[in-house]
């Protein structure tokens, strides 16, 4: 090579370098590199034709070829996993053949007729190596034989070698390009079920009021929970827990229409997003109603949880944007319908104050001590109190005294029914265990606390009960649990009641006779007693001669649980003459405002006193009323 050619050759290698480095410096792709890898190698050096692979032995992919035939020899070379790039990568080691058409240098006649076939002579595969890693393999074709010489070959090595450092910096921008992307979705959207997050959804939410006010147009927040869907992880687990939540996250995903936004607030709660809707309220309502109606079938579709098909409802608020709403107020809005929806007639907050502002109070109600018990009489025939019932009432900073009735459905929401429980059997046993160390013989036998469907759904709930008699010198027998009838509508409740019976803790069913259970369940119901509901009482004394209904209907309850050694108390008894009934019909105990009204524990201490007193002075026994 005289002085002329070499200055030719040197200035092509330096134009393919820097053809290779612009790509580089574009951002461009690891792809697109090689692209411009083979066009600049065509282009600047002394060949007819190149191709590019991608990947380690075993795994090649072709990524590019000149426009010059060379495609057939380096499909086939993919295809039949061999040929002389395959050997470069596998072998880490340049390939060079002079001649194709000598069969000393080469041991791939697939490749080789095909090669020669595309009229290709001889060719060079150079590894792309860097960073101890091989990135693929560049071959440069001649359609005449003749031998590679020793620069070519060192100039074919330093591009190689280049444009694999080049590859190497071009993947670390896409991994770095990747985690950002990475970083910026798993702060925008939910890692469980992929949909925007509270973040995203404030943010979509905004742009939706921004977009409605300028076009006069309406943007509705429909705010969905799950309903008992804690039950769900306690019975099944959490993984179980989370299968339902993605399964209904694309179940009501493929109800929306295209502009509306799902997102998962958190836990169980999901918010639906509707942007562009009519502002007149007829023609909004029919869409959201039918969006509604939507989603309501989708979440009809049961869950498949190993051999079991889980339903799962869910409680939804609605909530229409005015010419002045936010982001926070339309879904604090959304929200409260939704929580009026789940409990409708309870809990509603007084004028001026908002289910947020209770449910703040609500929450500092352990912390500064504002939760009391209140207990009320169960008394038998005598008037003799065998058993208190420890009813939860609330001091609140503002709202004075609240009965449980006014918050306990927020506390179950919210989730701190819990915590108020265990506080609740604490404080009952303590006060139990104070009424037999000042009272004797005229402290009641048990104390029963009453205990939400959430709660039995809770697999901590019998240790935690039996650890708070145990801690205060009491046996489980001597706590009761009460739960409402109503609960049995939820099948996660039975374990629950089954492990408190085995444990020794008495139960009753409170309010019987006005929900689910037929008496023919209380067969299967490991309970002690029944609590007649104060609707059968009153409706005993409701006119001359009583309700017949009501007759016929605690006199059936009265049967059956004499047939199953069950104990009857009728509760909301207000009259003497409701206790004559009641006791000459054959309950066994009484409770209500006739036989004493709920009082803190100091009050009902000094009737159990007087009690006993009366009792060794062989006085006839206090009859309340």
């Amino acid at each position: 090579m005289d002085h002329t050619q070499q200055n030719r050759h040197d200035e092509g290698l330096l134009a393919a370098i820097a053809g290779v480095a612009d790509a580089a410096a574009a951002d461009v792709s690891a792809d697109d590199l090689l692209h411009r890898l083979v066009e600049a190698t065509v282009a600047h050096l002394d060949v007819d034709g190149a191709g590019v692979v991608a990947g380690v032995a075993g795994d090649l992919r072709l990524v590019h070829v000149s426009d010059d035939g060379t495609g057939a020899a380096e499909t086939l070379q993919e295809r039949l996993a061999e040929g002389p790039c395959h050997d470069a990568a596998l072998f880490d080691v340049e390939v060079v053949v002079d001649d194709l058409h000598d069969p000393v240098q080469t041991a791939w006649p697939s490749y080789v007729d095909a090669a020669l076939a595309a009229g290709w002579a001889s060719v060079v595969a150079v590894p792309l190596q860097c960073a101890g890693r091989s990135w693929g393999v560049l071959d440069v074709y001649r359609r005449a034989t003749g031998t590679w010489q020793q620069h070519e070959l060192h100039w074919l090595r330093v591009l190689g070698h280049l444009a694999a450092s080049y590859l190497a910096l071009a993947a670390d921008r896409d991994d770095a390009r990747r985690a950002r992307q990475a970083l910026q979705h798993a702060s925008t959207h939910d890692a469980l079920t992929g949909l925007p997050n509270r973040v995203l959804i404030f943010d979509r939410l905004e742009h939706a009021l921004s977009q409605a006010r300028r076009r006069g147009r309406c943007v509705t927040v429909l705010f969905v929970d799950l309903d008992r869907f804690k039950a769900v992880n306690d019975t099944f687990g959490h993984a179980a827990g989370d299968r339902v939540l993605a399964t209904v996250a694309a179940q009501l995903g493929a109800q929306l229409r295209e502009g509306d936004t799902l997102g998962r607030l958190s836990g169980d709660e999901f918010v639906v997003v509707c942007d562009d809707l009519p502002a007149d309220a007829r023609e909004r309502q029919r869409d959201v109603d039918a969006l509604l109606a939507r989603l309501r079938d989708a979440l009809g579709r049961p869950v498949r949880l190993d051999d079991v098909d889980v339903v799962v409802s869910a409680s939804t608020g609605v909530a229409h944007s005015s010419a002045d709403s936010t982001a926070e107020d339309l879904l604090a809005a959304a929200d409260a319908a939704m929580y009026r929806a789940k409990h409708p007639q309870r809990n509603q907050p007084t004028p001026g104050a908002s289910l947020r502002d209770l449910e703040r109070h609500l929450a500092r109600a352990l912390p500064e001590h504002r939760l009391r018990l209140h207990h009320q009489p169960i008394t038998d025939a005598t008037g003799a109190v065998r058993a208190v019932e420890a009813l939860l009432r609330w001091e609140h900073p503002t709202r004075g005294l609240l009965p449980a009735g006014e918050f306990i459905d927020l506390a179950e929401h919210s989730g701190m029914v819990v915590a108020f429980g265990r506080w609740v059997a604490h404080e009952a046993c303590a006060q139990l265990a104070r009424w037999r160390a000042r009272c004797g013989a005229g402290a009641p036998d048990t104390v029963y606390v009453n205990v939400s469907a959430r709660e039995l759904a809770d697999p901590d709930l019998g240790r935690s009960l039996e650890a708070a008699a145990h801690r205060h010198g009491l046996t489980p027998a001597d706590l009761g649990v009460e739960v409402l009838e109503e609960s049995f509508t939820d099948p996660m409740v039975l374990p629950g009641l089954h492990d408190l019976q085995r444990r020794g803790h008495p139960l009753s069913i409170d309010d019987f006779g006005t929900g689910y259970s037929s008496l023919a369940r209380l067969v299967d119901l490991p309970v002690r007693t029944v609590k007649v509901d104060k609707a059968i009482v009153r409706g005993i004394t409701a006119a001359p001669g009583g309700d017949s209904r009501s007759r016929a209907l605690l006199d059936a309850v009265l049967t059956v649980a004499a047939g199953l050694d069950v104990e009857v108390v009728a509760e909301g008894v207000e009259s003497a003459a409701q206790a004559e009934v009641l006791l000459t019909a054959g309950c066994h105990h009484l409770q209500g405002f006739h036989c004493g009204r709920p009082v803190p524990a100091d009050e009902l201490e000094h009737r159990l006193g007087v009690a006993v007193t009366a009792g060794r002075t062989g006085a006839h026994p206090v009859r309340p009323g």
